[in-house]
């Protein structure tokens, strides 16, 4: 799945699925410029980049704040000159309380993280896009967008408003050749897990808590690096006509992902 010649912007590429990507796709051929919050991960996942015999744009970055936001695009395309895929990757787990608890400040900085932080980088890479003669958004979701799971609403809504918003963006886009799609990862082996595993059963509730570690100790935990092959597809010339869709795996193989030959 050739990406050479291509620049990728990737948030959350300190860790986990966004890491994982940021070296997959670098791997195909991309240049990628990499965000943040903390430095030394993003200076990790630039040496493992190379190794593949890419190249790495470190941008530390907090999503959040929308000036930082705006200044790390500037500087991707000052840097690489232009902007093909976007992958959205950032992302809290927020506060884990039923709604009515929820402290008014952990909802915002949930928010602001899950959801304006896809809008705002979104709105400040798109005309470089559309300069640029289309491009790819890929916005990692999740299956707590469409299924209930107390404690977890403010995660929940946050990606459930990612879903609509990458439908809108989709059909928005479309004259652009601009493809957005949602990228479902399903339960990952990440840090992510391991804070919601971390909060204990009194926090969760022993049921819940016991289910999540059943995750860990049963095996059931899929690999991030597996994960980035889909975000490889997405961003690649396989996928072609492929937008406003949201899955895993399985639904995009619907659309030919691990059916082509590489």
């Amino acid at each position: 799945m050739d990406l050479k010649g291509k620049v990728a912007l990737i948030t959350g590429a300190g860790r986990g699925l966004g890491r994982a990507t940021a070296v997959a796709m670098a791997k195909e051929g991309a240049t990628v410029a990499i965000l943040s919050r903390t430095k030394s991960e993003l200076t990790e996942t630039a040496i493992l980049v190379e190794k593949e015999g890419g190249k790495a744009l470190i941008l530390p970055v907090d999503i959040s704040d929308e000036k930082a936001v705006r200044k790390a695009v500037e500087k991707t395309v000052s840097d690489l000159g232009v902007i093909h895929i976007l992958f959205n990757c950032a992302a809290t787990i927020g506060p884990a309380a039923p709604l009515h608890e929820v402290d008014p400040d952990d909802w915002d900085h949930t928010m602001a993280i899950n959801l304006n932080g896809v809008r705002q980088i979104c709105q400040e890479a798109i005309p470089h896009m559309i300069k640029a003669g289309g491009g790819r958004i890929i916005n990692v979701t999740s299956g707590l967008a469409r299924i209930v799971m107390p404690l977890f609403g403010a995660y929940s809504v946050s990606k459930a408003g990612v879903n609509h918003m990458t439908r809108i963006m989709a059909e928005e886009l479309r004259g652009f050749d601009i493809q957005v799609n949602g990228l479902d990862p399903g339960v990952m082996d990440t840090r992510m897990q391991e804070e919601i595993r971390g909060l204990g059963p009194d926090i969760l509730g022993k049921p819940l808590h016991d289910q999540f570690v059943s995750f860990k100790e049963g095996g059931h935990l899929t690999p991030p690096e597996e994960v980035a092959q889909l975000a490889v597809f997405l961003a690649s010339d396989h996928s072609v006509g492929i937008t406003g869709e949201i899955g895993g795996a399985a639904d995009f193989r619907d659309f030919g992902y691990g059916l082509a030959e590489d």
